[in-house]
């Protein structure tokens, strides 16, 4: 669908279409580092496995926060120049759905 627009409006929808594919991926890391660090933090026995441990959980959640704020970006921008993908049916689309 990107193909046929030029110019910045292209540019963002690529980007859209990139994060789309990249998103799962992103998300799924960051929760995996995320549970990665709590294991750290709670089998860790001494002070030091539990401060590795803790950064790990912070930076699992910064970056969760960085992942899903930048697609927030991404889609505002996207809805603002009007090309998202994915149209929401109108209540004129359901009608049309429903026998007669």
């Amino acid at each position: 669908m990107c193909n046929t627009i030029g110019g910045l409006k292209g540019v963002i929808c690529n980007i859209n279409e990139l994060l789309s594919y990249l998103l799962p991926v992103l998300i799924t890391l960051g929760v995996v580092y995320f549970i990665w660090g709590v294991v750290t933090y709670v089998i860790g026995g001494d002070e030091e496995a539990k401060t590795a441990g803790r950064d790990k959980i912070i930076y699992g959640i910064i970056g969760l926060a960085v992942i899903i704020g930048v697609w927030g970006l991404v889609n505002i921008v996207n809805r603002t120049f009007g090309l998202n993908q994915y149209n929401a049916p109108t209540s004129t689309n359901l009608r049309d759905l429903l026998p007669r």
